[in-house]
């Protein structure tokens, strides 16, 4: 009985998670394999303590033929009633070889990050690439815009720029 009980409440968990997704787009040199936004509640703990925030996974691998040496990947998050709560860069100066995956993870704290908790929606894709010959690839973001516009009809450019403070 005991054993039935905890498989329904893990299946029950997993029924209401985050949602993640990959905007596809065609020219990028970098393709995001696998992404996942997941909700953190804060915690306390002695070493590895935080607000709410919410967590940005990802996999990507270089599809361009050539070296890359920086990238941005851009990433948003949508709360519970599709409304975006905010949107920033993750940024890695590494070195990536032609046909290489490498991953990182982000932190990001908004205001009512709880809002993403569940039924909240994290999109990535890629912003950016500088290649190791100089040159620099960036994303078409009226493409990106009509994408994430699926998620909020009425989101502007504006809404997804850098935020610098």
């Amino acid at each position: 009985m005991k054993k039935t009980v905890i498989a329904l409440l893990i299946f029950t968990a997993l029924g209401h998670a985050e949602n993640s997704v990959i905007l596809k787009q065609k020219t990028a040199p970098l393709t995001i394999t696998k992404y996942e936004a997941t909700f953190e509640a804060e915690s306390r703990e002695r070493y590895n303590s935080h607000l709410d925030q919410i967590r940005h996974a990802a996999i990507y691998k270089n599809t361009s033929g050539k070296e890359i040496v920086a990238l941005q990947i851009g990433f948003a998050a949508f709360n519970a009633f599709n409304a975006l709560m905010d949107s920033f860069s993750g940024w890695s100066i590494t070195t990536v070889a032609a046909d290489n995956e490498a991953a990182g993870e982000w932190a990001q704290h908004t205001y009512a990050t709880f809002s993403f908790k569940k039924y909240g929606t994290g999109v990535a894709y890629v912003k950016a690439v500088r290649f190791g010959d100089g040159t620099i690839w960036r994303a078409d973001m009226a493409e990106v815009l009509t994408e994430m516009q699926k998620f909020e009809k009425d989101l502007k450019k504006e809404d997804l720029e850098e935020k610098k403070k």
